[in-house]
């Protein structure tokens, strides 16, 4: 065999051995089992909130003293409004607190029954305004639904006389011509109603007085 010949049959030779060996190698390779991706951390489930407990971050302010009993006013109770951005149903449910047909609470009732009695300010300072006994008839446009009766009471139990007058209703009769159509998109009583205060299907807690009893 000439001496190029055979130096042409070991380099093929040598080709050989590189590609069966880098293919054993890959094949190998592949063969391991892969490796087990690390588990994910277990989210830690959030600490329950207990109404009942008075040192509960929902009560304190800032300093970690309860919130709304002296202190510098101006001053954000910021652990109580941090906890408070959050939603917590616990919180409501283990209070066992009425709830009207739709499953809400019922905030009317909670104040008629005195099962809660709100501070009326955060500022101690501040003096405390009764609420205004005054009930007023608006008549519905329509002729098969009840008329309103408006109670300024419950209103002003939670409300400043200035939270609606003069910029929602103007404080004189026939002044605003509320209709339904402007109620569910938000103005007069649809700035609370269907977003803070109970919805505006519950149609027979507002429309409470019968057409006859409008017309003696």
């Amino acid at each position: 065999m000439k001496a190029s010949s055979f130096r042409k049959l070991k380099a093929a030779l040598l080709c050989s051995l590189v590609v069966a060996f880098g293919y054993t190698v890959s094949v190998a390779e592949s063969a391991q089992p892969a490796a087990k991706s690390a588990a994910p951390a277990k989210k830690e489930a959030p600490a329950k909130i207990d109404p009942n407990d008075p040192s509960s971050l929902i009560y304190l302010d800032t300093a970690g003293k309860p919130a709304g009993v002296g202190g510098n006013a101006a001053a954000p109770a910021s652990q109580a409004f941090k906890v408070g951005m959050g939603w917590h149903p616990q919180a409501l449910a283990g209070t066992g607190l009425p709830k009207d047909k739709y499953g809400l609470v019922d905030w009317a009732k909670l104040v008629r029954e005195n099962i809660i009695k709100p501070k009326a300010s955060l500022d101690p300072e501040e003096e405390e305004m009764p609420p205004l006994k005054m009930d007023i008839l608006i008549p519905a446009k329509g002729d098969y639904v009840n008329d309103v009766i408006y109670p300024h009471e419950m209103h002003t139990y939670w409300l400043k006389c200035e939270v609606c007058h003069p910029q929602i209703f103007v404080p004189a009769k026939g002044s605003n011509d509320m209709t339904m159509v402007g109620i569910v998109q938000g103005q007069w009583c649809g700035r609370c109603h269907n977003k803070i205060a109970f919805p505006l299907t519950d149609c027979n807690r507002c429309h409470s007085s019968p057409k006859k009893a409008a017309a003696k």
